[in-house]
């Protein structure tokens, strides 16, 4: 006999909400073992379920941690990009590195080679400088000897120029003593004491002059000259007295026309122009002393002459 729909509704609930009628039902069936198997079976899903619930989690855990992982893997990916160009960059910039070190090496050579060449030329100079320096020294020592020799000569001239100087100085005494003779002999006329003083100047010299007196030259009208040697020329004024500078000045003018007339008339150069005077003033005598300096003529002050 079949169940109604309805009780099948029930039995079908109550074996679904009434385990203790769901047991009955399987031991009556002979199937309390199956239903322990299901119960086992049950468990064993749901600890498979829960296991794979809990490898849900961490498989969306590992996900969550893979993205992560992307995402620092993507981060990574970059920043090794950017070690990558900045790699190419410093390697970029050794090799501008490698070919500025060979340039700076090839300077370097060029820079010893350089400082050899300098070296060597340097140790040149200074082998030249030495043989100079050598050269120079022999060359010293050659002017010492020269020094020494000149030195020598020189000590032997001047004991040579003090004899002459003693010689000389012997001489005008002589001189001044002959002419003094000469002056007393012609009677005290001065004009003939300075003839004999320029005679005798001149024999010194190595001339023979037979000195004139009181001559006329006819040049320019009538000029008188108290002494005259015609060669070498040498035209004499000769006085006994001056009293003032103005005198002085008034016989230099007479001899100086007395030199342009004998000078014009006998077509030679002067040789000297002496001016002789007996006596004067001190301070004439000084104001002579410094005129005939300055004319370049001889001056003879009594016994006293002056060049």
């Amino acid at each position: 006999m079949g169940l109604s729909p309805e009780e099948k509704e029930r039995f079908l609930r109550a074996l679904r909400e009434d385990a203790a009628f769901r047991g009955e039902v399987a031991r009556l069936l002979g199937v309390s073992g199956v239903e322990a198997s299901l119960a086992k079976l049950v468990d064993a899903v749901n600890g498979i379920a829960n296991a794979v619930n809990s490898l849900i989690n961490i498989t969306n855990s590992v996900v969550g941690s893979l993205g992560e992982l992307l995402k620092e893997i993507r981060v990574m990916r970059s920043d090794v990009n950017r070690l990558w160009e900045e790699n190419n960059k410093i390697w970029e910039e050794l090799k501008s590195l490698r070919e500025s070190q060979n340039r700076l090496w090839e300077e370097n050579n060029k820079i010893w080679s350089e400082l050899k060449a300098l070296r060597e030329s340097s140790q040149r100079h200074e082998e030249e400088l030495k043989a100079l320096r050598e050269e120079n020294n022999k060359k010293w020592e050659e002017a010492n000897k020269r020094f020494e020799t000149i030195e020598n000569e020189l000590k032997l001239l001047r004991e040579g120029n003090e004899k002459r100087w003693e010689e000389q100085f012997r001489f005008n005494r002589w001189m001044m003593s002959a002419l003094m003779d000469i002056r007393n002999s012609l009677g005290g006329l001065y004009e003939y004491y300075t003839a004999g003083w320029i005679r005798e100047w001149l024999k010194a010299k190595g001339f023979d002059c037979d000195v004139k007196v009181n001559v006329t030259l006819r040049v320019d009208g009538l000029r008188e000259v108290d002494a005259i040697c015609y060669d070498p020329l040498v035209v004499g004024e000769a006085t006994v007295k001056l009293s003032s500078i103005e005198e002085a000045d008034k016989e230099i003018e007479k001899l100086m026309a007395n030199v342009k007339a004998a000078e014009k008339l006998t077509g030679r150069k002067l040789y000297a122009a002496v001016l002789a005077v007996e006596t004067l003033p001190d301070e004439v005598a000084q104001y002579l002393r410094e005129k005939t300096r300055e004319l370049g003529i001889i001056l003879v002050l009594g016994r006293e002459y002056t060049f």
